[in-house]
C-alpha cells in the first residue's frame, strides 16, 4: 500500500548516506506519485517528507534528486494544492530565522511551483503571501555572500524572462505595497535591475517605481534604511530631468520642510545617484536645507551638508555659485535673525566651505570676495571653535585657486602666527594647504622669517614640536622656488639647530600620538625634505630614520595617511631612486619587528601593546602593498636588491605557511606589469643573489624569521634556476669554515660543550667523590657502607647532600655574594680562569653547530624544492651528509637532510624514505649489532602461525621491490640505496 510504502520512506529519510537518499527519491518514491496523490492522506505523507529534507540535504546531488521529484509531482494537481500550502506555510515560518541553504531551497520550490504550474492564476490570495514570502526570504540571500547573492539573481531573472506575464504579477503586488520596500529592499532593487535591462519594460513601468519611491521613501512616517534607498539607484542613474523636476524634486522640498529629520539622509543619496546637472535646482534646495546646516543636530548638520556639497558638486552654471554664497553670507549677515551660538555660525561657516567643491574657474572668479568676507567673518567673532572653522573654510577655497591668497590674507596670517597656540596651530594649517599649491608659493615669500623663527622655536620646545614640523614644511616648500630663502635658511643655521634638538626630525614616538591630519603634514615635509632638499638634508640628519618614518606612514592604521603616503613614496623614489635599496633593507627589518610583535602578543594572548617602536600592528595586505611600492624602484637601482625583493616575498610575516611562495608570485604580476620581468634579471646575478641569501643578512641571520624567509627563497630559486642555485650553493657548502672546525673538534670539546653553563667538565667525578667520602665518613660501619642498599634513609640523605655540595660549589662563582674579607685561593682562581676558558670553547663549538645546522636545513630545502633535479645529484649529495649523521652536535640535522633527499628517490620507493635514511644513519655511528637487527627474522616451523614484525632491512627491501615492479629502477635511487644491502652482506 502506499501509506506503508511512504511510512518506511520517512523512516529513511533522514539517513545520511548520499546513496540511499538517491535510491529514495530517485527508485522508491517517484512510483509511487500516481496512487499517492489519490489519497489527501498519502499526499500529505508524501509532502511531509519533501519538506523533511529542507535541513538535512545539503549535498548537491541529493538536492537534485529531491527537485527533479518535486517537478515530477508538480503535474498532479492534488499535490500542487498540498506542496503549495505547506510552502506558503513553511515560507512564512521561516522569515526571521533560517539558514541561507533552507532559504535557496525555499525560494527555488516556490520558482518551481510559478514555473511548472497556474498556482499563480489559480489562487491569487495564495500569490500574494508567496511572493512577499519570497521578497522576505531574498533579503537574508541578498546580504549574504557573493555566490549566494548572484545565485539569489539568477533565479529571480530566470522566473521573469521566462514569462512576462509572471513579471507584471510581481510588478501589481509591488505596485499595491503588498511587497513592503522596508521589509525588502533587496527585492525591489532585483526586480528593478530587471526592468532597466529593457527599454521598453522601463519606459512601462518607470511611473510605479517613481511613485513607489515617493510613497515608501520621501512620504515615510519613519526614516527610511540606507538599504532602501540604494534599492531605487538603478532607477535614478538614468532618470531624466523631467521625471526629476515633476515627480522627485516637488516631494523633496515638500517633506524638507515637513519632516526634514526622516528624510534628509535619503535626499542625499538620491542627489549622489542622478547623473544630471543641478544648477537649475541648487536655489530651491538651499533655502530648505541652511536650516539643517545651522541645526542643533550634528547627524543633520553633516546630512544637510552633505547635499550642500553635492549641490556644488553637480552644478555646472557659473551664476548658481554667486546664489549659493550671497544665501549663506545673507544668513551669517543675519537676514533670518542673529546667530547667537557658536555652533550655527560654524554650520554656515562649514556650508560655505562645501561650495569650495564648484569647478576651479568659478572658484577663482569669487575667491576674492569670499576671502575678504571671510577674514570679517574672523574678526568679528570672539569664539575660538568660530574662528578655526573659518580658517578652514579659508583654507578649503585657498587649495582650490590662489585667487584667495590675496595680499590682506598674508598680513592676516602674519598676525596671526603671533596667536596663542590654538588659533596659531590653525594659522600654520592655513599655511600648510597655502603651500601645497605652487601657484600660491610665491605669494607668501614675506612669511619667511616667521616662519624660520618659529620651526626654531618648535624644534628647541618638546611642546610646540608640532608647530615646528608645520613652519618646517612651509619653510621647505618656499626654499625650493626661491634662493633667497634658501641663503636666509643656512644663514641662521635652521638645519644644524633642528639637528641638535632633534636628529631623528621626526620621532615615531611622537607619530603615534598625532591625529591623521598631522601625519599628512608630516608626509607633506618628509616629500619636501627628500625630494627638494636631499643633499641637506643628508649632510645634517640620518636619511635612516626619516626613511623609517616614511615605511610608518606608509603602513598607518588610517587608510587616508597610508594613500597620500603612497604617492608620497613615490614622488620620493621617482627623484633619487637610490634611496629604494635603503628602503627595502630598512622594510626587511620592519618586517622582522613585526613578526616578532606578533609572535609575542600570540603568545601572551594579548589584544594590543604599548611600543614606541611599533605602536600598531599593520596587516598583511598593508605590508604586501608596501613591498609592491618598493620593488620596481629598488630592481632599477641595485642589483643587492634582488635577492633582498625575494627575501620579503617570502618573510613569514607576509607569506602564509601554506603557500610561502604566493607573495613572490604575486610580486612577479606587478613587476611584469610595470614590464619587468624580474625573472629574466635572475638568471645573470643568481651568483650576487645566493651569496646575499648565504650571508648574515639571509640564512646566517640572528633573526629566525629572516632565516627563514633565505630557506624559502632558495627553494624558489631551486625552482627557476635549479643547476646555478645548487652549484652556488655548493661552492658555498664547501668553503664553509665551519665544516674544517667541526672536523678539529677533539672529544673534550664535545664533552665541554655538552657541560652545563658555570660547571666545569672535569668537575663531574669530583662532585661523586666527594659525595662517597662524605659518605664513607658519617656512616663509617665497614668499608662498602656507601654502597650498602640496605638502610634507604642514609642514602637519600646522602644524595640531596651531594646535590647540594655542587649547588654551593657552583654558586661560589655564578652569583653575586656579600662581600668577604679574605681575597680567592689560587684554586680559586684557577678554576674561574677554566671556565672563561671552556665558555669560549662552547660558544665557539655551538656557533659551528648553528650554521652547520642551518646549511644543512638549507641543502634539505633545496632538495625537496626540486626532486627532479636532486634525483640526479643523489650520489653526490649524500657525501655532504654521510659524514655528519655520526656527528654528536649535527647528527639531528644531518638526518632531516637525509631524510629529504630520500623523498627525492624515484616513486614508489620515495614512500620508504623514513626507513631508508634510518638505516643510512644506523650504518654511518658503525653499530654493526644494530645493522644485524635490520634482518628479517628467520621464522620457525613452530612459529609458522605467527609472522614477526618486519625489520628496518625488510621494509627496504619491500619497497625496492615495490619500485621494481613499476619498472626499471633508476641508477641515482639505486646508487642511493645500494649501501644499505652492501652493508647487510658484509
Amino acid at each position: 500500500a502506499p501509506e506503508e510504502a511512504l511510512r518506511a520512506a520517512a523512516a529513511e529519510v533522514s539517513t545520511p548516506s548520499a546513496t540511499r537518499r538517491l535510491r529514495l527519491f530517485r527508485d522508491t518514491l517517484p512510483p509511487l506519485l500516481a496512487k499517492a496523490t489519490e489519497s489527501p492522506s498519502d499526499t500529505t505523507l508524501l509532502v511531509d517528507l519533501i519538506f523533511q529534507t529542507l535541513p538535512l540535504y545539503d549535498d548537491r546531488a541529493s538536492r537534485k534528486a529531491v527537485d527533479d521529484m518535486v517537478i515530477q509531482a508538480l503535474s498532479e494537481s492534488t499535490f500542487m494544492k498540498t506542496f503549495a500550502a505547506t510552502l506558503v506555510q513553511s515560507m512564512e515560518k521561516n522569515l526571521k530565522v533560517t539558514s541561507p541553504l533552507a532559504c535557496f531551497k525555499l525560494l527555488r520550490w516556490s520558482c518551481y511551483l510559478l514555473k511548472w504550474t497556474q498556482f499563480a492564476t489559480l489562487s491569487k490570495g495564495g500569490f500574494s503571501r508567496l511572493a512577499n514570502a519570497q521578497a522576505v526570504l531574498s533579503q537574508v540571500l541578498m546580504n549574504g555572500s557573493f555566490r549566494q547573492r548572484r545565485t539569489c539573481k539568477q533565479l529571480f531573472i530566470r522566473l521573469f524572462s521566462e514569462s512576462v506575464g509572471m513579471y507584471k504579477m510581481y510588478i501589481e503586488e509591488v505596485k499595491d505595497l503588498r511587497i513592503a520596500t522596508k521589509d525588502s529592499p533587496a527585492f525591489i532593487n532585483l526586480i528593478l535591475d530587471f526592468t532597466v535591462t529593457s527599454s521598453s519594460l522601463f519606459s512601462e513601468y518607470k511611473p510605479v517605481f517613481l511613485d513607489l519611491y515617493v510613497k515608501t521613501i520621501l512620504s515615510s512616517k519613519d526614516r527610511p534604511s540606507e538599504a532602501a534607498s540604494e534599492a531605487f539607484k538603478p532607477l535614478f542613474v538614468d532618470i531624466g530631468h523631467e521625471d526629476f523636476k515633476n515627480v522627485i524634486l516637488p516631494s523633496c522640498i515638500k517633506m524638507l520642510k515637513r519632516n526634514p529629520e526622516i528624510v534628509l539622509k535619503s535626499i542625499g543619496h538620491l542627489l549622489l545617484t542622478v547623473r544630471l546637472d543641478l544648477s537649475n535646482y541648487a536655489m530651491e534646495f538651499m533655502p530648505v536645507i541652511l536650516p539643517q546646516a545651522r541645526h542643533s543636530d550634528e547627524e543633520r548638520r553633516n546630512n544637510a551638508l552633505n547635499i550642500v556639497g553635492t549641490l556644488s558638486d553637480k552644478s555646472s552654471d557659473p551664476d548658481t555659485l554667486p546664489s549659493m554664497f550671497n544665501a549663506i553670507k545673507a544668513i551669517l549677515g543675519g537676514s533670518e535673525g542673529k546667530l547667537s551660538l557658536p555652533y550655527q555660525r560654524i554650520g554656515m561657516l562649514n556650508a560655505l566651505e562645501q561650495l569650495s567643491r564648484f569647478p576651479p574657474k568659478q572658484i577663482s572668479r569669487l575667491a576674492p570676495s569670499v576671502s575678504s568676507f571671510l577674514l570679517t567673518c574672523y574678526k568679528g567673532d570672539g569664539i575660538e571653535e568660530v574662528k578655526l572653522a573659518t580658517l578652514s573654510t579659508l583654507g578649503s577655497w585657498a587649495s582650490v585657486s590662489s585667487e584667495a591668497v590675496q595680499p590682506d590674507v598674508v598680513s592676516f596670517i602674519t598676525a596671526g602666527l603671533k596667536e596663542k597656540d590654538t588659533l596659531r596651530k590653525g594659522h600654520l594649517k592655513l599655511i600648510r594647504v597655502i603651500c601645497r599649491k605652487s601657484d600660491s608659493l610665491t605669494k607668501v615669500t614675506s612669511l619667511l622669517d616667521h616662519l624660520i623663527q618659529l620651526s626654531k622655536t618648535g624644534f628647541s620646545k618638546a611642546t610646540q614640536r608640532l608647530d615646528g614640523i608645520y613652519a618646517l614644511y612651509a619653510v621647505s616648500r618656499l626654499a625650493a622656488i626661491d634662493a633667497k630663502a634658501d641663503g636666509s635658511i643656512v644663514k641662521e643655521k635652521l638645519w644644524t639647530l633642528i639637528a641638535q634638538s632633534e636628529p631623528s626630525l621626526i620621532s615615531v614616538q611622537l607619530l603615534s600620538k598625532l591625529t591623521d591630519e598631522d601625519c599628512l603634514t608630516c608626509v607633506d615635509l618628509l616629500q619636501s625634505l627628500l625630494v627638494d632638499h636631499l643633499f641637506r638634508i643628508q649632510e645634517y640628519f640620518s636619511i635612516q630614520s626619516l626613511l623609517q618614518v616614511l615605511i610608518y606612514l606608509v603602513c598607518h592604521p588610517s587608510w587616508a595617511v597610508r594613500k597620500i603616503a603612497y604617492d608620497a613614496t613615490k614622488n620620493i623614489l621617482s627623484s633619487s631612486g637610490a634611496l629604494a635599496e635603503d628602503l627595502l633593507f630598512l622594510f626587511t627589518s620592519w618586517l622582522s619587528l613585526v613578526g616578532e610583535r606578533v609572535l609575542i602578543l600570540k603568545q601572551s594572548d594579548m589584544d594590543s601593546f604599548g611600543d614606541s617602536q611599533l605602536p600598531f600592528i599593520p596587516s598583511t595586505e598593508v605590508l604586501v602593498k608596501c613591498l609592491f611600492l618598493i620593488a620596481p624602484y629598488a630592481i632599477d637601482h641595485s642589483q643587492r636588491s634582488y635577492a633582498r625583493l625575494i627575501l620579503c616575498s617570502h618573510h613569514p610575516c607576509i607569506s602564509s605557511s601554506g603557500s610561502p611562495a604566493g607573495v613572490w608570485k604575486r610580486l612577479q604580476k606587478r613587476l611584469k606589469q610595470q614590464n619587468i620581468s624580474f625573472t629574466d634579471l635572475i638568471f645573470p646575478n643568481i651568483t650576487v643573489i645566493c651569496k646575499e641569501l648565504l650571508s648574515k643578512d639571509g640564512l646566517f641571520s640572528s633573526n629566525k624569521q629572516e632565516q627563514r624567509a633565505a630557506l624559502c627563497s632558495l627553494a624558489t630559486l631551486m625552482s627557476i634556476s635549479p643547476n646555478d642555485t645548487f652549484v652556488e650553493f655548493e661552492k658555498h657548502f664547501i668553503e664553509l669554515p665551519d665544516r674544517t672546525l667541526h672536523d678539529g673538534f677533539s672529544e673534550n670539546d664535545i664533552k665541554i660543550f655538552f657541560t652545563s653553563e658555570g660547571q666545569l667538565s672535569t668537575e663531574q667525578g669530583v662532585y661523586v667523590a666527594e659525595a662517597v667520602a662524605s659518605k664513607n665518613t658519617k656512616l663509617a660501619k665497614g668499608r662498602f657502607r656507601a654502597y650498602d642498599g640496605q638502610d634507604a634513609e642514609p642514602a637519600k640523605s646522602d644524595k640531596r647532600e651531594s646535590s647540594s655540595i655542587g649547588k654551593r660549589e657552583t654558586g661560589k662563582f655564578t652569583k653575586k655574594t656579600a662581600p668577604v674579607d679574605k681575597s680567592k685561593t689560587a684554586k680559586e682562581e684557577a678554576r674561574e680562569l677554566q671556565l672563561k676558558e671552556e665558555a669560549s670553547t662552547r660558544e665557539k663549538v655551538g656557533h659551528v653547530q648553528e650554521n652547520l645546522a642551518l646549511m644543512l636545513d638549507a641543502l634539505g630545502e633545496l632538495a625537496i624544492a626540486n626532486p627532479v633535479f636532486t634525483h640526479g645529484q643523489l650520489p653526490h649529495l649524500v657525501n655532504y651528509i654521510e659524514p655528519l649523521l655520526s656527528s654528536p652536535i649535527v647528527s639531528d640535522a644531518a638526518f632531516c637532510a637525509m631524510l629529504r633527499l630520500a623523498r627525492c628517490t624515484a616513486p614508489p620507493l620515495c614512500n620508504w624514505a623514513t626507513e631508508i635514511a634510518a638505516a643510512i644513519h644506523v650504518m654511518s655511528v658503525e653499530d654493526f649489532e644494530a645493522v644485524l637487527d635490520l634482518m628479517p627474522v628467520l621464522i620457525m616451523e613452530e612459529d609458522s602461525k605467527k609472522r614477526p614484525p618486519s625489520g628496518l632491512f625488510e621494509k627496504i627491501v619491500t619497497g625496492l621491490t615495490a619500485a621494481c615492479r613499476m619498472g626499471p629502477l633508476p641508477a641515482d635511487s639505486f646508487t642511493f640505496v645500494f649501501p644499505v644491502f652492501l652493508q647487510f652482506h658484509q
